[in-house]
This record gives C-alpha cells, sequence and structure tokens, in this order.
C-alpha cells in the first residue's frame, strides 16, 4: 500500500505520533511519501524531521497544484491512501499564499 501524508497541520500537530505511525508502515512493507502545497524550495523542514524515516525523495512540495496529480505526473506514483486536514488540496490544489508559503 501506498500511502500519502500531508505536512502542515496534519504531520505538525503530532510529530511523534506520524514518525511511529510512519515507522511502523515501513516495517510492515508500505510506502510512505509527504506531499506538502509547498513550494519545493519550502520543504527543508520537511525533509529535515520527516525526511529521515521515509526518505528525504519522498517528501514532495507541489507549488499549490493537486497534490494527486503532481505525485501521479511526477513520481509516476498513485497513493492508495491520503491523510490531509485539507482534503480537497489533494484533488483540487490551493493558493500556497492562503497557507502563508508564497514561493
Amino acid at each position: 500500500m501506498i500511502l500519502s501524508i500531508d505536512y502542515d497541520d496534519t504531520y505538525t500537530r503530532d510529530p511523534e505520533l506520524w514518525d511511529k505511525f510512519c515507522r511502523l508502515l515501513l516495517a510492515s512493507g508500505h510506502r510512505v511519501y509527504c506531499v506538502s502545497a509547498r513550494h519545493d524550495f519550502h520543504m527543508k523542514e520537511v525533509r529535515k524531521s520527516l525526511g529521515p524515516i521515509i526518505g528525504d525523495a519522498n517528501c514532495i512540495g507541489t507549488n499549490g497544484q493537486a497534490k494527486r496529480d503532481h505525485l501521479w505526473k511526477e513520481r509516476g506514483v498513485y497513493a492508495d491512501v491520503w491523510i490531509d486536514d485539507q482534503p480537497d488540496t489533494v484533488t483540487i490544489g490551493c493558493d500556497i499564499g492562503d497557507i502563508g508559503l508564497l514561493g
């Protein structure tokens, strides 16, 4: 199974919980991505916190594009499960100005 977790206001609400969950998923043979609406050059914090667990390459910023489409088009990956506090960003995307992360 392939899972995607959002960073801002999802992972950041309880990093310790998500770290344990991601480790369990990986130990069970699943793949985990962190897909954020952030611009890629705002992903340093994400790669520093979650990257050591899931891999830096699996921490992806979409620059506001729909996360599902970006993951598929850029990586050829289709996530089975999306964990996100703003589910619309998975299929529609958002204005990154709305989340304070202007590129």
